[in-house]
């Protein structure tokens, strides 16, 4: 924030005398889009941790950003074009095995923020755990809201086979 509001301050002085930094006389529409924004997020991370439980990649994959499915996937044989492929869905289920404690996760709190710029929402969805877990537990889920309005995660939490 500090980053930000130097930057946005280091214009000419004219400029910054116009428009004081602090002023937001819209303040009430960004709460509201804060508020829509960390509903989104709630839903996503509920159909997420739904996905962990029934092994579900056809949900849990379109829950994670394209990019970060290489952290999930199964690399196959495609022997009518003789390459190789990954794909998130079929490996889905093993990576929601090994994530401990998704049986009893529920969602705490869920904090905004923004990317090191200030452009890009994120939320971090913290989790609880109703029970007690052996092992190694994700504390949260940060979910990214993407260019096409959906909320996915862009770094996976660990998962897959353990022991």
């Amino acid at each position: 924030m500090l980053i930000l509001a130097l930057t946005a301050c280091g214009g000419d002085s004219d400029k910054a005398t116009e428009k004081p930094a602090d002023s937001r006389p819209d303040s009430q529409p960004e709460t509201g889009v804060e508020d829509e924004n960390k509903a989104a997020a709630r839903t996503a991370a509920e159909d997420f941790l739904e996905a962990l439980r029934t092994g579900d990649g056809e949900v849990g994959c379109a829950l994670i950003d394209e990019e970060a499915h290489a952290s999930v996937t199964l690399t196959t044989m495609n022997t009518q074009a003789a390459t190789m492929e990954e794909e998130c869905e079929p490996a889905f289920p093993t990576y929601a095995e090994g994530f401990v404690g998704a049986d009893v996760a529920k969602i705490g709190g869920i904090e905004m923020g923004t990317d090191t710029r200030g452009e890009t929402p994120i939320a971090t969805v913290d989790l609880v755990y109703s029970d007690e877990v052996e092992g190694d537990t994700a504390d949260d889920l940060l979910f990214w809201l993407m260019d096409d309005g959906e909320w996915r995660i862009r770094t996976v939490p660990f998962g897959g086979l353990t022991g």
